[in-house]
């Protein structure tokens, strides 16, 4: 048998086919083939170590079990709840993670990529003027949109009036006509990139403009009065999550505890939601069909969890879209209890931080996605600003909707470069300060805009809101403002901002005097603002074109214009005339006498007169 096996030039006999060196090289399992999972050969310490392992969980899933009642519970809730296709969505999740894992690679494969990869990109310098230039360029936000969903959600029959009634009460009814399928990420991240956190407003070479409670309430048409959104954080914990789950959703701990896990915190993917609110919907019909004799509060359970559940979809897919764009944080549930008292929450000043916090995290260098409400910030770029169009108009659109829901926009192009330059070049006369004149017999304005201060959709979303920088867009002429610490006074928690909001009208408010008086044209300003506006903040991108300024391009049509009208330079008959020395002459001046004078010279002239005559 040795005599078989080849010899090593050392004269030793080759162990290249050995069992031994089969378990140090591993053959027969290559890294590569085995798809980027670990491989243990039977027989090795490892595999030995390893085999024990499954015994200790299998103890540990004996001993995590929920009891005997619950899980009788559980199994109840279950049996209505469609969750089939949830274990192909997994084992489909698992199949494309397991594609998406990079394959290991020896250690001197990676150094040799390393060392590529530094030569590749030390190799041709790249002057600093031209670098960051090409990342303006290229960089654009990911702005996320959940329109799609919220338009394609099944919903009930129009003749469900235990579901549409409390939907209408509650205020939120007009978000389901407020979506688009389509953004324009260069427009949007064109505006957020001028965005300024500590005013709250976009600086543009005209001035300072931004999304006022006025525009949620015309945009949108949800209550912009009530008590703001005070949670503390932006989730709660897991424990927590799963109690407001099986109590207001009848959503089963085990389930829930699964979908926790998968979405890695108290959140709600939206295709379980949607299983959620499906199944109750089917469970509260099959009821009511069947005509069982079942307690009353078990119908109500079922048709308030069914509202509950579209309510939080709706919600978590409009104002409160977060940057994964894949869930809906379980916190929100906590102002759906009760349903009678959904429409007291202040969703339009909670909605308008949201998405404030978003624009401040998006200014930032490493930030490519952009969250918030961007259906309805593309709605308002649209409204103030008519240069950059609208998209298609929607034909069921009516005056008593929504105005987010008169455009249908089309996909736009995803680099900003091009507006850059159109904001860049704004005139005062391109903005329209006011375009909800036509609407306020549907949305009157409401006094509580004029609040000035702080705004929160809980303790770790709180952001300026300052009227006082946008009076133009309220219908008065720019003034200079104050500073941005008078109004929004710093080391305030979240319940002192939730009353100086309900009693604005004591201090945080802009008095009359502070508005000054009413524009005539829209666009009026206080002499000396623009200068300010200059010095205090940097409104332009673009740095100015070198050289001497840009040639009209109606150049010959205006010289034509004048030659026409017979026009004459003023400057060129300046130049023409010559200066000519004047001549000048001294002349004696005769001094004026007295009337006292003249009378003595006639006097001596008569008498030498009548001396005369007799000597003839």
């Amino acid at each position: 048998m040795t005599d078989e096996v080849g010899r090593t030039r050392g004269g030793r006999e080759s162990r290249a086919h050995g069992s031994a060196r089969r378990e140090l090289v591993n053959v027969d399992k290559i890294p590569n083939r085995a798809k980027g999972k670990k491989v243990v050969v039977a027989g090795s310490s490892q595999a030995q170590e390893e085999e024990p392992q499954d015994e200790y969980e299998e103890q540990m899933e004996v001993t995590t079990e929920p009891g005997l009642k619950e899980q009788q519970q559980e199994d109840d809730l279950s049996d209505f709840f469609d969750f089939g296709d949830e274990e192909e969505e997994e084992e489909e999740d698992q199949q494309v993670e397991a594609q998406a894992e990079p394959q290991p690679q020896p250690p001197q494969r990676e150094k040799k990529i390393r060392e590529q990869h530094k030569e590749e990109t030390h190799h041709v310098p790249v002057k600093p003027k031209f670098q960051v230039t090409l990342v303006c360029k290229t960089k654009y936000l990911r702005c996320m949109n959940n329109g799609k969903k919220i338009n394609d959600f099944t919903l009930p029959k129009s003749d469900l009036h235990w579901f549409w009634d409390v939907v209408k009460a509650s205020g939120l009814r007009p978000l389901l006509k407020t979506n688009y399928n389509n953004l324009d990420w260069g427009l949007l991240t064109a505006f957020t990139e001028r965005w300024h956190p500590e005013t709250g407003t976009f600086h543009l070479p005209i001035g300072e403009v931004t999304i006022t409670l006025d525009d949620v309430s015309c945009l949108l048409h949800i209550p912009i009065t009530g008590k703001m959104l005070n949670h503390l954080g932006t989730s709660c914990t897991t424990e927590e999550g799963e109690d407001m789950c099986r109590e207001y959703l009848n959503f089963p701990r085990t389930k829930c505890r699964a979908e926790f896990k998968k979405m890695k915190g108290a959140h709600i993917g939206f295709p379980m939601l949607e299983k959620i609110c499906a199944a109750n919907l089917r469970r509260a019909l099959k009821v009511e069909e069947e005509e069982e004799e079942e307690e009353e509060e078990v119908v109500q359970n079922y048709r308030d969890c069914t509202i509950r559940a579209f309510l939080l979809y709706l919600i978590g897919g409009t104002i409160f879209t977060n940057k994964s764009m894949q869930y809906v944080d379980v916190i929100f549930l906590t102002y759906l209890q009760d349903l009678s008292l959904v429409n007291t929450w202040n969703w339009g000043a909670s909605g308008l931080p949201y998405l404030y916090h978003y624009l401040e995290k998006a200014t930032k260098p490493r930030c490519g996605n952009h969250g918030g409400y961007n259906c309805m910030f593309q709605a308002w770029i649209y409204e103030h600003f008519k240069r950059f169009g609208g998209g298609w108009a929607g034909e069921k659109y009516s005056h008593r909707d929504p105005i987010c829901a008169k455009y249908l926009p089309l996909k736009g192009y995803k680099y900003p470069d091009d507006h850059r330059t159109t904001l860049d070049r704004m005139e005062v006369d391109e903005v329209t300060f006011r375009p909800y004149e036509d609407h306020r017999h549907i949305r009157p304005f409401e006094d509580i805009c004029w609040y000035s201060g702080w705004i929160m959709c809980g303790s770790a979303m709180i952001c300026p809101y300052l009227p006082e920088c946008v009076l133009r867009q309220f219908g008065h002429v720019q003034t200079i403002p104050r500073h941005p610490d008078e109004s929004a006074k710093a080391g305030l928690n979240r319940f002192i901002i939730g009353e100086a909001f309900a009693n604005y009208l004591v201090e945080n408010y802009v008095t009359e005097e502070m508005r000054g008086p009413r524009a005539q044209n829209g666009f009026e300003t206080v002499p000396g603002y623009i200068a300010w506006f200059y010095r205090v903040s940097h409104p332009k991108l673009w740095p100015p074109i070198e050289g001497n300024p840009a040639r009209p391009a109606n150049l010959e049509v205006l010289i034509e214009e004048d030659n026409a009208a017979d026009k004459q330079d003023v400057f060129k008959i300046c130049r023409t005339v010559i200066e000519e020395p004047v001549a000048t002459y001294s002349l004696p001046v005769k001094r004026k006498r007295d009337s006292s004078e003249g009378g003595k010279k006639r006097k001596k002239k008569k008498k030498k007169s009548g001396e005369e005559g007799p000597s003839n």
